[in-house]
Formats: structure tokens, sequence, C-alpha cells
């Protein structure tokens, strides 16, 4: 037995019923093949269907419209208050892909439902006829019924009631009344039977699944579509992988019905398992103990549901399992199970296509990290961190890349890239080249060099593709810099006092062009407070305004902290809505490499080390009692604690600690090749309980600030921690 409904569920249950009768009365009235009842949600840009009444020839409506297209009577009807008709040709002129959703001709009208306070949506009739003309008794008709309908819905939001519509609409088939001498007959296709509502929700799975590409998402398209569909008490998804059920969806179901049934092996004999076994649908009645406790308890006790247990099945094998609950008494649901049927093929089809596309691109997502530096080097003197950040578009790889390589003599190659293309090809090449440049760069060549031996390697390969490539040499103990530049956006280079340097560099040919360009390197000096960004196309697509003032505008919101400018850049942190990869490479030049080498200090962790958390604590006390912070100690070992601890339990990477010291305040880094945000460990675990795990909640208490920011490959966390005013600061 179910819960009692609220006043504000009876008023919209009020709603539905009288919308679902005029709805049927217009579709018999009116001999038509569907009436759809849109509604306007406050602040929507869509009209969704509230009420459906169909038959066969109906299952072409369509739920939702926006508001804004003009092909559409209802939307039509709805923006001006008059009445609308539209044909198939208009329609589908401007949207040809719906020609899957109605492969015949139709003519539709449309009355706007509105009162003197507000635009509540539209009454919109649909014939299965080329070029159907509205009689002027036809055109009575719907006046009328719109008219009385919009008094009807002004009169409940009067009261209350809510005018937002549902997610899937009501589907239903009016009572064919029986020919009278009047002549008024059944609706224009006969006799139509009980499962046309329920076909017509199939009809709308099937043309929205063939556009989902994404496992998740198809889930929740069935979860919607399918409960309002056959009226189900309760539903869950689970498909096979590797011997065992995985639960990708669930509505209505217990805790403990879903623990059991996520991670079942099919070797177990189960409702689910058995489905699966003989490729058959199963019928279980509420009292067999096998589909006990599926469902939480309610107020009144158990509760009880038939369920139906149908295999998802693509080409002819099983790929998953539909569990589905409904009242034992639900005739409507015993008419539907053969649709159910066609719901298991459907389903089955939908999900072998998304766990391929998903299992595409989790390799192309992991062949992309790998071509991507791991960690990048954290030398005294220069502050640095990175961003890549794909698009949303398609499996393919990009071909954007950075990277920065600890020189020979000491100094520092600062380098960026991009391949032609977005594809596979453009992602081998890209890794070709970014290992040839840190090949040449460790050899000793200078940055002109570098892109020299590289074009020519490109043209080697003869892969038809060309790049575009800069290169930044950095002295850390002078601030001597080289640039050299291949068809590559010039890097940002802004002073402290916001001059920018370098602005008028020599841009050469992109590499793989021409067999001999002449590569020339730019010098300059770098002042300590120096930023620098060198950058990817991408990275300009994503705010409107030029380069330059987002980058000035990122800077001042930021407050000059490197890693919080990083996520002002990139903007909304997650992926990328342009056509291109956004690749950032960020560096702060603080001073000579000698000078600054007594206030920098880093340690290396092995990943899965958690006697790393300790040697940590102790060479951070040891730094800071070497700097005259012993004030400082006690708060830096634990916060670092618990983000080394943080990293190693969920990272499974290699860890780096940074520590550096300022006049003010001391700065602690921690990065790994995780790319996943850091969470929180809020229980500790066994093996790492003395060493921490109590969640970046303390972290964020503590700190005077700190961040948990994406670099690149993995990410970093970072604090700072006051430097107490009577600490000595070595000179």
């Amino acid at each position: 037995m179910g819960a009692s409904l609220t006043d504000a569920e009876l008023g919209v249950a009020e709603r539905d019923e009288l919308l679902t009768a005029a709805a049927c009365r217009c579709l018999r009235d009116l001999r038509a093949s569907a009436v759809s009842i849109y509604l306007h949600a406050p602040k929507s840009s869509m009209l969704d269907a509230v009420v459906v009444a169909v038959t066969l020839l109906g299952v072409g409506a369509l739920d939702n419209l926006s508001v804004d297209d003009d092909v559409y009577a209802s939307t039509v009807a709805f923006r001006s208050g008059n009445i609308t008709t539209r044909h198939s040709m208009d329609i589908l002129g401007k949207h040809p892909d719906l020609a899957v959703f109605t492969p015949f001709p139709f003519t539709t009208a449309a009355v706007p439902l509105s009162s003197t306070q507000r635009r509540f949506g539209a009454l919109t009739v649909r014939w299965a006829e080329t070029f159907h003309t509205l009689t002027h008794g036809e055109k009575d008709y719907l006046a009328k019924a719109g008219a009385e309908l919009s008094l009807t819905l002004d009169s409940l939001a009067a009261a209350g009631v809510c005018m937002e519509p549902p997610q899937v609409p009501i589907v239903v088939v009016p009572a064919a009344p029986d020919v009278d001498a009047q002549g008024t007959g059944p609706p224009a296709g006969g006799s139509v039977p009980a499962e046309a509502p329920l076909l017509y929700h199939l009809h709308k799975l099937a043309v929205q699944s063939a556009s989902v590409t994404r496992t998740e998402d198809a889930a929740d398209l069935a979860l919607k579509r399918v409960m309002g569909a056959f009226s189900a008490r309760a539903m869950a998804l689970s498909l096979v992988e590797a011997d065992r059920l995985r639960v990708v969806g669930a509505v209505g179901c217990s805790r403990e019905f879903l623990g059991t049934l996520n991670g079942l092996p099919v070797s177990r004999s189960t409702p689910e398992t058995e489905a699966i076994a003989q490729t058959r649908q199963f019928r279980h009645e509420p009292w067999e103990e096998q589909v006990q406790g599926r469902v939480p308890a309610g107020g009144s006790g158990v509760a009880s549901y038939s369920w139906v247990v149908l295999p998802l099945l693509a080409e002819g094998r099983a790929v998953g399992v539909c569990s589905l609950a409904f009242d034992p008494d639900d005739r409507h649901a015993r008419a539907g199970e053969p649709v159910l049927t066609a719901l298991s093929g459907l389903l089955g089809e939908a999900f072998e296509r998304t766990q391929l596309h998903d299992a595409q691109h989790a390799l192309a997502q992991k062949l992309q990290e790998t071509l991507l530096p791991r960690m990048l080097p954290q030398p005294a003197g220069v502050l640095v961190t990175s961003r890549y950040v794909p698009t949303t578009g398609g499996i393919e790889l990009g071909g954007d890349w950075y990277d920065l390589i600890s020189l020979p003599d000491g100094g520092l190659a600062a380098v960026v890239g991009d391949v032609e293309g977005h594809s596979t090809a453009a992602a081998v090449v890209m890794g070709q080249l970014r290992t040839a440049v840190r090949a040449y760069a460790s050899e000793g060549h200078d940055p002109a060099s570098v892109l020299a031996r590289t074009n020519h390697l490109l043209i080697d390969l003869d892969t038809g593709l060309f790049a575009t490539c800069c290169c930044l040499w950095i002295d850390s103990d002078t601030g001597a810099a080289r640039i050299a530049d291949a068809g590559h956006p010039p890097p940002m280079i802004r002073t402290v006092d916001g001059r920018y340097e370098a602005e008028d560099i020599s841009t050469g040919t992109a590499l793989g062009i021409e067999p001999d360009p002449d590569y020339q390197a730019t010098d300059l000096t770098l002042e300590p407070g120096t930023t620098i960004a060198l950058y990817t196309n991408g990275l300009s697509g994503r705010d409107e305004r030029p380069l330059r003032e987002a980058f000035e505008s990122a800077l001042t919101a930021s407050d000059g902290e490197l890693e919080t400018l990083g996520d002002q850049l990139i903007g909304a942190v997650g992926p990328c809505s342009t056509a291109d990869d956004t690749a950032l490479l960020l560096m702060r030049f603080e001073g000579r490499a000698s000078k600054v080498q007594r206030q920098f200090r880093q340690l290396a962790i092995q990943r899965r080390d958690l006697q790393g958390v300790h040697r940590a604590r102790k060479e951070l006390r040891e730094w800071l009692r070497t700097w005259s912070l012993d004030s400082a100690v006690d708060e830096a070992e634990l916060l670092t604690s618990e983000v080394v601890t943080n990293a190693l339990v969920h990272g499974d990477s290699d860890v780096s600690v940074c520590v550096r010291q300022y006049p003010d305040h001391i700065r602690v880094e921690v990065r790994d090749s995780d790319p996943h945000p850091a969470r929180p460990v809020t229980v500790p675990r066994a093996e790492d309980e003395a060493e921490g795990g109590r969640g970046l909640l303390i972290v964020s208490a503590l700190a005077s600030g700190w961040g948990n920011s994406p670099s690149g490959r993995g990410k970093t966390v970072w604090f700072e921690l006051p430097a107490e005013a009577g600490s000595e600061t070595p000179h």
C-alpha cells in the first residue's frame, strides 16, 4: 500500500484527470489521430505535453516543443494567442529528423490556453491527413474547447495547483463510442487496441535512445519513460559485465535489493539470472520468496508487488536485465507484457551500443592521458601548473600537448604544441613530436634548433599533417629566456607591473610544411614575479573577450594565485564546449634559483607507500625548523598528513610534495597523476589510521588558503599557512 497523497499531489491528479477527459473528448469529436495538451512551466523554454490521447496513427505526436520554434502550430498559438494550423511539409522541411517519428503525412491545429492572468500552454489536434482544412465547425469546437480548458486551468492555478508538466506525459486511448444517428463514430483509424499508449511510449523511447551515446543517459531515459508508461512501482536496470551484474539505474528499489543485485554473479540462481540464462521473460507473484524485500517497507508494512523480469537482448544474447514491479491487480501491466518483449530488444540494442561507446571513450581518454606528462618538474625559482581539457565531441583524440623539461645545463624548457585535426592519427603524431622535442631538448639543443629538427622528423614521417609549436627556454638562475615559435600563438608573458613582453617574437612556419624553414629565437630577461602562459587555440574559445582581457580579469579574480588563475582561465573546469582541445601551461618566475633554493624543498613518494606520509611529516618538521618556523610545525604536519594520505589512498599514483617559504607564509603543494578531484577520507582505513585520513575539512578549517585544482593529467592540492611574525627568515 502506498502512502496517502498530499494536497499538492491531489491537486495535480485532479488537473491531469480534467485534462485527460478533455483530450479524449477532442479526439473522439474531431475524429483525430492524436490530441496533446501542453503546459509551459515558469522559466522554461519548452512546451511539455501533460496528456496525449492517441490512436495508432497518432504515436508520432511530440512530447516537447521549443517555445521559440515558429514551425509548430502549438508554439505559434501559444505565443500569438490565435488558432494556428501547420502541415507535415512545413514541419519536416525544418526538422527532417522528425520523419522517423511520423513517416506519414499529417496536419496539426492548435489553440492557445490562456487567461487574463497568464498563458498556460496549448491544445493541439493532429489528423493523419496531408492537408486537412479546418471546417467552421472544427474551428468553433477548438475555440470553445480552448476557452473551457483555459477557465479550468485558471481556476486550478488560483487554488494553488501546480502547473508544472510531468517528465513523461500521460498517454491514453479513449473508449470508442458506437455510431449514432448523427453519424458520430470512432476516431480515425478504426478500432484502437489497449496497447496503443504503450506503443506510443515504446516509439518515443526507440527514437530518443538512438541519439544517446552514454550508458548512464540511456538508463535515465529508460527509467523515466518505462516507469511512466507502465505505471510501474519500481524498476532496476542491470548489465552483464565480466560474468556479473552491474546496476546502471534504479527507481523505487530497496537498498538491500540493489546491494544484492549489484555485483551478482550470473551463475547464481535468482529471477534476474534465470531471465538471462533462458533469454525469456518471467513473472513473479508477490508471495514468492524470491521477490520479497525488493522495495522499501511502507507505512503499513512490507510492500508486495508482482515482478516482471525480462532479459535485455542484443543479437540474440542477453546483455542485461530489466526488473519491474507492479501492483498485483494491475490489469494494464498484464496487458502490456507483450510490449515488454519489444522493450527487451530495444533496450538491449541501446545498451549494447552505449557500452561500446563507453568502452571506446574510456580507451581514448586513457590513451590521451598517457600521452601527457604524469607530473611536471617543480624547480626552485619557478612555480608551474598545467591544465588539459578535451572537447566533448566524439571519441577521437586531440593533438594538443604541453611539456616541461629539465635541461642538461640546469635550465628549464617549456613546450606547447598542437597537431592539426582531432583524430587518433593526430594524437599518434602528437606523441611522436612530444617525444622528439623532449629528446632534442635533453641533448642540449637551443629552442630554434629543436624546432628545426622536429620539423625534419615530421616531414620524414610523411603523415600529411602539420603542427604548431612554441618553445621557451629559461635559465632559472639568471632569468634569461629564449623563445622560438613555429606557427603557434605566442605566449603571454606579463611582468608584475602589467607589461607584456615578447609580443613581437619571430613566428616561423608551422612544422611539417617546408623542408628547411628558418626558425629564429628571441631573447629576453624575466623579472621576478613574471607570469607566463603557453596555450593552444582552445583557450581563446572559452571566453568571448579578447584573450588578454580575459587574462587580466582572471589575474584579478585569482589575486595572482597560480592554481586559481589556471581555473579562472579555463572557466568552468570540465569538458570543453569549443571545437578544439585546450592545453595550458602556466609558470611564474620567482627569482634566481640559487637565491630561492634555500626556501624550497620537495619530496617524492612512490604510489601506495603509506609510510611516505610519515616521511613527509618528518621532512616537513626538519625543513620548518631549519627556517626557524617552529610555531607552524604542528599545523603544517597535520595538514600535510591529511593531503598526502588522501593522494596515496585515492590517487593510486606517485606523489610529489613541494614546500616553499615566503616572507609572510609557507605554501605546501601535493601533486599526483590521478585526474579525479581530491575527495575527503572521512573514516580512516585500518592501514592508514595512524597517518591521517580525517578529511579535507581539516585543511579547509585550518589553512589560510587552499585549493584543489586539476593539473593536466593529474591534480594539485595546495594550502598556505601564515609564518609567525617573530620567526626569522634566513637570507
